[in-house]
């Protein structure tokens, strides 16, 4: 007989919130366990990604420094090539190349070339020029300019001008923009033009490749060459404003600007004929003191020029009645230096005795008069013997002896 098995039972009386307390189990420690061991295995994957991706960055540059390096070599080999071709087997001065810098793009690349020449005395001179390249299945050739190196199309205005470049060209068009803006007002003032409005900005278009020098629009916009293209001296971090043998980019505007000046002052003053030559030397004058001419129109005097002349004979030359040629008659460059001189001479005289409105008064005169002795009358209100009075006087505080000069 199986001896009886008796079960006590006791409920016990708990509220709900007790009760469940009492009944949830704690979560099995295996499952946090398994989280963590996930993440350390994403960790270590991304980890391992990323040094994956620091390789293949790290080759794909060696690949690219040594693509570079080896277009230098390549395009330094055509360099040489280029120069042997171009230099007269007889030539006596010595040519030597140098690649100083190499900028690839795609298929093409543009190379920065340092050119030395030195003479039979053993003087070097050295600049720096931009030449272009593209890729073709033997290696690489000469081309013409490419213009996805100029990056965007940009814009600057200044009161007078309106400047339509690309960005590489950037440094030059804002280094060039105010003095050039400065120079362009000033010489509107001292030809005695009205100043222009913006509306009637004058537009300098920046290319990027090869234009003819004194290239237009038709829409009269004035147009450059990218300063990439001009030869300039080596040594410099950013490309100077240089053409060859150093005359800056500021010089190329202000003699267009002159020259389209000059033409508007022709055409707004309406010169007769007994000033046309003196204007045409004013014109030298005026590129001859372009550097001087903002301080000038501000009321700054003009810098001492040591022209000591005989006034007398000078005025006497520019007015015809000095028969130059019957003293120089086979000697024509001789001839013409004389009426330069002369002329010079004169602008100097007026525009440091009588600042540079003189210039606007005498070239008004000129619209309006045949004689000189009626635009010295129109232009100053004096004789021709007054003024050669006040031309020795100043003559005279310049040879600062006192002594006058027959």
């Amino acid at each position: 007989m199986q001896p009886e098995t008796r079960l006590d039972w006791e409920i016990l009386e708990a509220e709900a919130d007790e009760w469940a307390e009492v009944t949830m189990a704690p979560a099995p420690p295996v499952r946090r366990a398994v989280r963590w061991q996930g993440a350390s295995v994403a960790l270590g994957v991304v980890a391992l990604l990323v040094a994956l991706a620091g390789m293949c960055g790290y080759r794909l540059w060696r690949d690219a420094e040594a693509g570079i390096a080896a277009t230098e070599r390549h395009i330094g080999s055509l360099v040489q090539i280029e120069t042997m071709r171009q230099q007269p087997p007889t030539a006596t001065r010595g040519h030597s190349t140098q690649v100083d810098d190499v900028v690839v793009k795609g298929t093409t690349a543009m190379a920065r070339i340092v050119m030395t020449e030195t003479s039979p005395f053993g003087q070097s001179l050295s600049h720096v020029e931009a030449r272009f390249y593209e890729r073709c299945p033997a290696g690489w050739r000469r081309t013409e300019p490419v213009a996805a190196f100029w990056g965007n199309p940009a814009e600057l205005d200044t009161p007078t001008l309106h400047f339509d470049f690309y960005e590489l060209d950037r440094p030059f068009v804002e280094a060039s923009a105010e003095p050039i803006d400065a120079y362009h007002i000033a010489l509107r003032r001292i030809l005695g033009l009205r100043p222009l409005a913006a509306t009637e900005r004058i537009t300098v278009t920046i290319e990027a490749r090869h234009v003819a020098a004194g290239a237009t629009l038709p829409s009269g916009a004035l147009v450059e060459s990218s300063p990439y293209f001009y030869h300039a001296p080596p040594g410099h971090q950013d490309p100077p404003l240089h053409v060859d043998a150093g005359s800056p980019l500021l010089n190329r505007l202000q003699g267009r600007l002159l020259v389209r000046s000059m033409q508007e002052c022709d055409a707004v003053h309406g010169i007769r004929a007994v000033g046309k030559p003196l204007v045409s030397y004013l014109q030298q004058w005026l590129r001859e003191h372009a550097a001087a001419l903002p301080a000038l129109a501000n009321g700054e005097p003009l810098p001492d020029e040591n022209r000591f002349v005989n006034p007398a004979q000078a005025l006497a030359i520019l007015t015809g009645e000095y028969v130059i040629w019957a003293h120089f008659p086979e000697d024509m460059e001789r001839r013409s230096d004389v009426f330069v001189f002369s002329a010079h001479a004169f602008v100097d005289f007026l525009v440091a005795d009588r600042g540079p409105d003189a210039i606007p008064a005498l070239l008004a005169a000129f619209a309006t008069q045949d004689t000189w002795p009626a635009v010295i009358d129109e232009a100053f209100g004096m004789t021709m013997d007054e003024l050669l009075a006040e031309w020795n006087a100043y003559v005279q505080r310049l040879d600062g002896e006192g002594t006058a000069i027959d």
